[in-house]
């Protein structure tokens, strides 16, 4: 059965899977009564929530997979689903559609960090440079400025940036935080400042950050040279992402 969730079931939840930690995250930044994050829970340890038309869900049993592909495919306000490789393999076989899936890391070991960084610095300077490099990944402007600046005022996002004349070179942040853990993402560098370590710098600092706040940290990389960097830097796999698009 899936129904809307409350607080009281939200504080239930831990954010021991990188799904989990979105989730979480999304809860502590927002409540569960904004009208623009809703919440559901799937039968006893499943949850879902839903912002910006993407779905992340965290299963921990099997469930009725169909009743649940049914849900996400009748409602129009979703896009994608985002969630671990079983479970997205699940729901691909339910909705005959395609799936991609990819590597979890979680950090295993803190390197020294090298370069200068700027912490947290002014969204507007950053939000071109993550546009160059993701596209429409990223929100518009005004949608991402608000979650983050909400975030930034509650505590809930960390930012490292590397400065070159003309601005921001690289920049790495978190895009989920909650008690105990943090997911990073984000990692970006201006094409013409690549390959002189300024991402792994930036990383580096925050997982530092990070540690020291006694969080578990993951990490999604987005092709196999990245996975590498990432395992270099004290990274080490934990499981797969999985995720699906409407259209």
């Amino acid at each position: 059965m899936i129904r809307r969730a409350g607080d009281e079931d939200l504080c239930l939840l831990r954010p021991d899977s990188e799904p989990a930690v979105r989730i979480v995250s999304l809860w502590e930044a927002y409540g569960a009564e904004r009208p623009f994050c809703r919440f559901w829970r799937w039968g006893k340890n499943g949850f879902l929530s839903l912002m910006e038309e993407t779905v992340v869900l965290s299963a921990w049993e099997e469930g009725d997979w169909e009743e649940l592909a049914v849900f996400l495919s009748m409602s129009p306000d979703i896009r994608r689903v985002r969630s671990d490789a079983f479970s997205v393999r699940q729901l691909a076989e339910q909705l005959e559609m395609p799936a991609r899936t990819g590597s979890v890391l979680s950090l295993c070991s803190v390197p020294p960090v090298e370069g200068r960084i700027c912490d947290n610095p002014p969204l507007r300077e950053l939000y071109p440079l993550l546009v160059s490099c993701f596209g429409a990944e990223i929100p518009c402007f005004d949608a991402w400025y608000a979650d983050m600046s909400h975030r930034l005022r509650h505590g809930q996002c960390h930012i490292a940036a590397v400065y070159e004349e003309g601005g921001p070179a690289a920049v790495a942040m978190t895009v989920a935080e909650c008690r105990g853990a943090a997911v990073l993402g984000a990692v970006a560098t201006r094409p013409e400042s690549r390959g002189r370590g300024y991402a792994s710098a930036c990383v580096v600092s925050l997982t530092r950050t990070l540690t020291a706040e006694h969080r578990r940290i993951y990490l999604c990389p987005k092709d196999e040279q990245a996975r590498r960097l990432y395992i270099r830097l004290g990274f080490e796999e934990t499981g797969e992402w999985g995720e699906l698009s409407f259209r």
